[in-house]
């Protein structure tokens, strides 16, 4: 995933202080070395939009059915996210993290909502996050879907803990979050900017995912959501757009001029029934593109798939989408996506040596087609290692570094606590 796309066979790779310092041609031996001879090798996966504490609707007794996305929101999300506390902050950070290791992801983007758990609940997830190698990004989602109080004390939490539990942690780190543009106001976003562009950290919002922005926006500002948000001053900070399903040429353009990122959430859009994102039009500006899991499957895999099955869907066109490029927006686009294309997203010298190692069974990888062999025969199944800076943080026979029996037991006993709250 370097800037030519390059595939190389037979080579070693040469890592110090958990940078890549060379790539070299042959095999080497040694008790330093990692033996993937037989093995594809890919960057570690970078996923740029998630939901880690929906790892506790996995299975919930939930009732209800909803018939919209907005009923997805008020009768699903809504209810269940009242009833986290901080302990479920933790344990399903801890349980989500565990199984992106187990597929390959090495960084994640995660937005945690929990309305009752305003203040401290990014301590709770950077708890679950920290027990694990993993590197990632957190934050708690502003919304002012109760009240404005919320929404402020949203941004606030983002900010406590960027600016004094952050430096605890050697690879979590904070981020700003607005649920939506619908779910908050003027005032809310207002602060948000400014309290990131202080910290210098982006901004993430769930944009144009579903009309019901859309037509909360129209209603409420007279126009549609990126030209609200523009005339609000959300792009005078560094911006993450998630989802970006209902957007217009000109409103592409509007995002394009400000560099806005987008993390393509395909898995999540067709679970949800909210529509197929343009990112034709958006490659043809030159956006930059990366793809999240929304919190649905941490197995990136199944993400990257989709995308190619439903951009071919779209155009009636089973050669109209190179799966390549779903790997690309998996690794070096997300990683850009994230403002971490610097040291993360490929393998060549200078970046933090992170590395998927996978086993794609007996048919033989050319160079010519592997990018889209790994997207077709990918999944958490066949991943044999992974690999952040240097140092095996999963194996497939010992498991992810540091986690125990004892762990997986209080992720399992608290989400019964928790369903029984719901």
């Amino acid at each position: 995933m370097d800037d030519d796309r390059t595939v190389r066979e037979e080579v070693h790779i040469i890592t110090e202080d958990g940078a890549i310092v060379d790539i070299e041609d042959g095999f080497v031996t040694g008790a330093d070395v990692i033996d993937a001879s037989e093995s594809v090798v890919i960057p570690g996966l970078v996923d740029c939009h998630t939901h880690q504490y929906a790892l506790g609707l996995r299975g919930a007794p939930i009732e209800a059915s909803p018939r919209s996305f907005y009923e997805a929101l008020t009768d699903i999300w809504w209810e269940v996210d009242v009833a986290f506390t901080e302990r479920d902050a933790e344990l399903t950070a801890l349980g989500s993290c565990i199984e992106m290791l187990e597929s390959g992801v090495t960084t994640f983007c995660d937005n945690f909502s929990g309305p009752n758990t305003i203040d401290g609940g990014l301590s709770g997830v950077a708890a679950g996050v920290g027990a694990t190698p993993i590197r990632g990004t957190i934050s708690f989602e502003a919304t002012a879907r109760d009240t404005v109080e919320d929404g402020m004390a949203g941004v606030g939490e983002n900010r406590r803990f960027i600016r004094e539990e952050e430096g605890q942690y050697e690879h979590v780190t904070g981020h700003y979050c607005l649920h939506t543009l619908f779910t908050n106001t003027p005032a809310i976003i207002d602060e948000c900017v400014s309290s990131a562009l202080e910290d210098d950290r982006p901004i993430q919002l769930h944009l144009s995912e579903g009309l019901v922005d859309v037509h909360d926006a129209i209603g409420e500002y007279g126009c549609r959501p990126v030209e609200a948000l523009a005339e609000l001053g959300l792009f005078d900070a560094r911006v993450i757009g998630a989802h970006c399903v209902h957007v217009t040429p000109e409103e592409l353009d509007v995002l394009a001029e400000n560099d806005v990122g987008i993390a393509h959430n395909p898995y999540s859009n067709t679970n949800n029934a909210v529509g197929i994102a343009d990112v034709e039009s958006m490659r043809e500006r030159d956006m930059t593109i990366g793809l999240g899991t929304d919190g649905w499957d941490p197995d990136l895999f199944e993400t990257m798939r989709t995308a190619a099955g439903i951009h071919r869907l779209k155009d009636n066109d089973p050669s109209g989408f190179d799966p390549a490029l779903a790997l690309e927006w998996a690794t070096i686009g997300s990683a850009a996506v994230l403002g971490m294309d610097d040291i993360i997203g490929s393998i060549e010298p200078g970046k933090r040596a992170d590395f998927v190692t996978l086993d794609l069974g007996p048919t033989p990888v050319r160079p010519d087609s592997a990018p889209g062999y790994v997207v077709s025969a990918g999944s958490t199944a066949v991943v044999e290692r992974t690999i952040r800076e240097g140092q095996v943080v999963y194996d497939e026979s010992d498991g992810v570094r540091g986690v125990t029996p004892a762990d997986n037991n209080r992720i399992t006993a608290g989400t019964r606590d928790l369903w029984e709250r719901l």
